[in-house]
């Protein structure tokens, strides 16, 4: 596109604050509408101003209901999610053994987050700041030093292309100071985990499990 000429500029301006300043005028020439020539926005040829107007109306409606689909979509999949969460959180409620806490935790969560791996790692002092921030996106992303702590515990599937892993804070419902565990969830999508998402659901889903491990270990020595 050519650069305006100022002068040019300077009048375009002055018809368009006059246009403003006089909202009757197209009432009194309703005609010069269709006469009026302005270039399709999408193809190579002019069109009127009220067909342009149109146009915009119509690409503005179908951004609205593309919008609008995500926006049902998201819904659905969040209700969904939600009863999910709340079924699992029975069952962890109902758990007698470690057993059986780890059971809901990795057959569970795996199904919520539609991934291929949910696991618990062995408490371990490192994974501290994981608690707080948790290690989350593309595994081609994730620092060396973080993919080489996880294979010290675990052996990493090539097969992973995202994963987040998220400090368990043992301990903490008991008043007992300890190191945490950490659940790891790993997907073949790319997407599926990523460094800007959300971990509200996570942390909380944390919080849950370690404090249904403290609630089964707190059992077992009162048993013994």
């Amino acid at each position: 596109m050519s650069a305006i000429d100022p002068k040019q500029a300077e009048q375009e301006e002055l018809v368009a604050e006059w246009l403003r300043a006089t909202p009757g005028f197209f009432e009194r020439y309703a005609t010069l509408l269709n006469d009026i020539r302005l270039k399709h926005p999408h193809e190579d040829r002019a069109i009127s101003l009220q067909e342009r107007q149109m146009t915009i109306l119509r690409s503005q409606n179908q951004e609205l209901n593309r919008r609008l689909s995500e926006m049902l979509h998201f819904g659905s999949r969040n209700d969904k999610t939600q009863q999910s969460l709340v079924a699992w959180l029975l069952r962890l409620m109902r758990a007698n053994t470690k057993h059986d806490v780890e059971a809901a935790v990795t057959a569970v969560l795996a199904d919520v987050f539609e991934v291929e791996s949910a696991q618990l790692l062995e408490p371990n002092s490192a994974f501290g700041p994981w608690i707080d921030t948790p290690l989350c996106g593309s595994v081609k992303e994730l620092s060396s030093a973080s993919m080489d702590l996880l294979a010290t515990q675990i052996l990493i599937d090539p097969n992973w292309q995202s994963m987040v892993a998220i400090g368990l804070p043992l301990g903490k419902s008991i008043g007992v100071v300890k190191s945490p565990a950490v659940l790891l969830l790993a997907s073949k999508d790319e997407t599926r985990f990523t460094t800007d998402m959300g971990a509200f659901y996570l942390r909380q889903i944390a919080e849950l499990t370690a404090a249904a491990l403290d609630r089964i270990q707190a059992y077992e020595i009162t048993v013994d």
